[in-house]
């Protein structure tokens, strides 16, 4: 069952976060630009007409990015600009390499990644596009509106780390079936930042039994048509066919579902920011530049929010 729930964004407390994430970007190593436009402003130059970009990353992040690039191409009928995905694994290293001019990511830089670029003379340069969710999901034959599922995050852990194994384990009002769980692949930012918020503070491990799937809509036809099934998937991956969880959040003490609201207050415990990433702060007049201000300008946020995420609030320049 897909619960989003349309209504406004709270601004304020958005612009909250995204300082205060700029300001641990800093500390931990990385930038995360909070500027409306990357290089503060574009040059008039009319090379970037005839270029070509290429993007690679987060499959969260894929669909905003083919939308842009098909959007962009069809106003500037001279650029080329090449999307594909991999995860978020995938879009780090390969900016950190200089393989693609920009990389696409769910989530913020590894200590790993941020040595790697280090190492290699780069920066990591993190773009905010859009504000998004990890929501768990299950199969309608486990839960409905007339019998909901509300699950902590520890015991979220649990079901994934293989310690509960049948439905009526975490639910004496479950079926007694086996749970068929459904993860994403190691480095994809889903999971990276499902697994931060459900597994590591216990130690857990994903079970060896689970099922992997290579990106959100596969996980999302997975959990779909296998019944008894649970996954994860972003917000904008929630769809009527399946049952999204409502998830204990020991702040607000009660269990909050992930919606517009809640998601831009942060009040659903894993909510998150979707980045275009850079290995250098991109040259004023460049086509790098051109598109990631293209996809924060209002009608790359209107394709954002036509993709089923949330738009950027404003903030300041």
């Amino acid at each position: 069952m897909n619960r989003k729930e349309k209504s406004g964004i709270s601004t304020t407390i958005a612009v909250i976060g995204m300082i205060f994430l700029l300001i641990v970007g800093f500390a931990a190593g990385y930038y995360i630009n909070i500027s409306s436009s990357p290089a503060g402003g574009n040059s008039e130059d009319s090379a970037w007409r005839t270029q070509s970009i290429t993007l690679s990353g987060s499959t969260t992040v894929l669909p905003i990015a083919n939308a842009s690039a098909v959007a962009f191409m069809n106003q500037y009928t001279g650029t080329t600009v090449t999307v594909s995905g991999g995860g978020t694994g995938v879009g780090y290293s390969n900016i950190i390499d200089d393989v693609v001019d920009i990389g696409m990511a769910s989530r913020e830089p590894k200590q790993t990644e941020i040595d790697s670029a280090k190492s290699k003379g780069q920066a990591v340069w993190l773009y905010p596009i859009a504000l998004d969710a990890v929501c768990v999901v299950v199969n309608p034959s486990v839960a409905s509106s007339s019998h909901p599922l509300n699950l902590t995050l520890q015991e979220a852990g649990k079901i994934f780390a293989g310690e509960y194994t049948y439905w009526d384990e975490v639910d004496a009002g479950l079926p007694h079936q086996q749970i068929f769980v459904v993860v994403r692949e190691p480095g994809s930012g889903t999971r990276g930042t499902f697994e931060e918020f459900t597994m590591t503070p216990w130690h857990y491990n994903v079970t060896t039994a689970a099922n992997t799937r290579p990106s959100n809509p596969d996980v999302r036809t997975a959990v779909e048509g296998t019944p008894y099934a649970i996954g994860y998937v972003g917000f904008g991956f929630l769809t009527e066919n399946m049952y999204t969880v409502a998830i204990y959040s020991a702040s607000q003490g009660e269990n909050i579902l992930p919606t517009t609201t809640t998601i831009a207050s942060r009040t659903y415990p894993m909510s998150r920011y979707l980045y275009l990433v850079a290995n250098s702060r991109p040259q004023s007049g460049s086509l790098t530049e051109r598109f990631i201000d293209f996809i924060l300008s209002p009608d790359g946020q209107a394709i954002v929010e036509q993709k089923g995420f949330l738009k950027l609030p404003e903030y300041p320049s």
